[in-house]
């Protein structure tokens, strides 16, 4: 399985919490954007986003080395996904 781009991860993520992103007020995806902080996201939330990533993307994502403040960042959180590529197949 090849790596996903930085672009592709963000749009997945745009399109995963559509709906999210609406009720927040969020209209653009930006890097700084914290989903935590600005609503989008609660615990339980975040781990149904990354479970969701990881379908779409075929693979499990490992988080261990992304910085607990970044996990909700969405740049942090895609150039980390894009950078490690997969794990291991789903």
């Amino acid at each position: 399985m090849t790596q996903p781009s930085i672009d592709r991860v963000k749009s997945l993520i745009a399109a995963i919490l559509a709906p999210q992103l609406t009720a927040a007020g969020v209209v653009t995806l930006t890097d700084d954007l914290d989903l935590r902080d600005e609503g989008v996201l609660d615990s339980l939330g975040f781990v149904e986003l990354i479970i969701a990533l990881e379908v779409q993307l075929g693979t499990h994502l490992d988080l261990a080395d992304l910085d607990a403040e970044d996990l909700t960042r969405v740049g942090a959180l895609a150039r980390h996904i894009a950078g490690n590529g997969p794990a291991h197949a789903v």
